[in-house]
């Protein structure tokens, strides 16, 4: 073989040598999902028992909304930010309530949030009077793949023969604490909530305990809701 022949594959090889040196890190990213930039949609239609009164003072009627909390949450239960919140329960505003408000309404979210404090107010806003839409602000860190979104619902007040005014305080039946499967990625993706259990009567936990034994109209304050998960424009 004369010299010229020989050169050939010395040549290849430092053009190989030299374009991973200028690249280290492309083997590294392959096949590494990018993060996803997209935000979600939040809907709820009211349902039968969404809307009641109360009596005060002997004669005042007061209007009694549910309080709603809604946020995202890795597989494995890490919480990852709010996507909406009632502004009675994110600024604690009840009425005769304690300076700490009232955790048990919306044990659940009370809880898990504190884990990681953020501009809650960019995401409350009032009761809505009926059916409602809420778009978060845009998630543009988040990982292709599965992720939970939690709602948890509660309306004050909200007594039957288990919850009574004599065992259940304010409350009467616990927050119903509903769950949506959501996939994150490319494309735009819907999930539907379900109920899976009711969040603690006296606020103190994060627990959401399995089952809706003894839950009745509790259950009729939204009649359905889903999360969209959709791209950024």
């Amino acid at each position: 073989m004369n010299s010229r022949h020989r050169s050939i594959p010395v040549l290849a090889t430092a053009i190989c040598i030299a374009f991973l040196a200028l690249s280290p890190n492309l083997f590294a990213q392959a096949g590494k999902p990018s993060k996803s930039g997209g935000l979600f949609i939040l809907k709820i239609a009211a349902g039968a028992d969404y809307f009641a009164t109360t009596t005060i003072l002997l004669f005042i009627k007061v209007p009694l909304y549910p309080q709603i909390a809604c946020w995202i949450e890795t597989e494995d239960g890490y919480y990852i930010d709010t996507i909406y919140v009632t502004s009675k329960a994110a600024k604690r505003n009840f009425l005769f309530a304690r300076a700490i408000g009232r955790p048990e309404a919306l044990p659940v979210w009370y809880h898990v949030q504190r884990s990681k404090p953020s501009n809650i107010d960019a995401v409350t806003s009032a009761t809505s009077a009926s059916s409602s839409e809420h778009k978060s602000q845009s998630f543009d860190q988040l990982m292709p793949g599965r992720y939970f979104a939690m709602l948890e619902v509660n309306r004050s007040y909200d007594y039957n023969d288990q919850y009574t005014k004599a065992n259940s305080g304010v409350n009467g039946q616990p927050s119903i604490i509903y769950r949506a499967e959501i996939e994150v990625g490319n494309t735009a993706s819907t999930g539907e909530f379900v109920p899976i259990g009711v969040g603690s009567t006296n606020g103190s936990d994060s627990h959401i305990i399995p089952g809706l034994r003894g839950i009745t109209t509790a259950l009729r304050l939204i009649d359905k809701a889903e999360i969209k998960y959709v791209i950024s424009q």
